[in-house]
């Protein structure tokens, strides 16, 4: 009886502990189980944007976000892994249509080739996969690695099939009610004047 109450005591001891957060993988870990789910809504759903708020200096996050269109149903669809699994999905507006494919380079990579790019973190780093065409010199997906957004932060972008640098992107001033960028053309890249 005592046993008894002994682990019924450690249980609940146990149960307010913090639970243990999911562990951080790349883009690439996800997208099977993504792809998956996004072909079970519709079988011509193809991969549009890859992203997450939160990578750390390995390109790992807890949590990635995967948006797929389907030209078909005209809807795009948002699929949301943590820790190797789907933890929701959502039918959306399609805001992104363009596909990404398949063959990009990895989180891991392409934060690597951002910090050897001039890419500092203070914390977690926004990273996203997505096709660009104006801001490029030829359209594609590119990564695209956000190291803050305060006073001279820097931005790197790279082609997301080679890892290859693009660009980067300094915050010469922040402007604290969101006001919108302007970015002065300089050589090989762009100087974002206000963020």
């Amino acid at each position: 009886m005592i046993r008894f109450a002994v682990a019924l005591a450690v249980a609940a001891l146990a149960s307010l502990l913090p639970q243990a957060a999911a562990a951080n993988d790349t883009a690439r870990a996800g997208l099977a189980a993504a792809a998956a789910s996004a072909k079970k809504w519709q079988s011509d759903a193809a991969l549009v944007s890859v992203s997450t708020l939160a990578a750390d200096a390995s390109g790992r996050a807890a949590k990635w976000d995967y948006l797929f269109h389907s030209p078909k149903a005209t809807q795009g669809y948002s699929v949301e892994i943590k820790g190797g699994k789907i933890a929701g999905t959502l039918e959306v507006r399609p805001h992104v249509k363009d596909p990404v494919g398949q063959e990009f380079v990895d989180s891991g990579q392409a934060m690597a080739e951002a910090k050897k790019n001039g890419l500092v973190l203070k914390g977690k780093a926004a990273m996203s996969l997505i096709v660009m065409g104006q801001a490029t010199a030829k359209p594609g997906p590119y990564w695209s690695v956000v190291g803050g957004y305060d006073t001279n932060d820097v931005s790197v972008v790279l082609e997301g099939r080679t890892g290859k640098f693009a660009y980067s992107q300094r915050c010469l001033e922040h402007r604290a009610h969101g006001a919108a960028s302007r970015i002065r053309h300089s050589g090989s890249g762009c100087t974002v004047v206000r963020c």
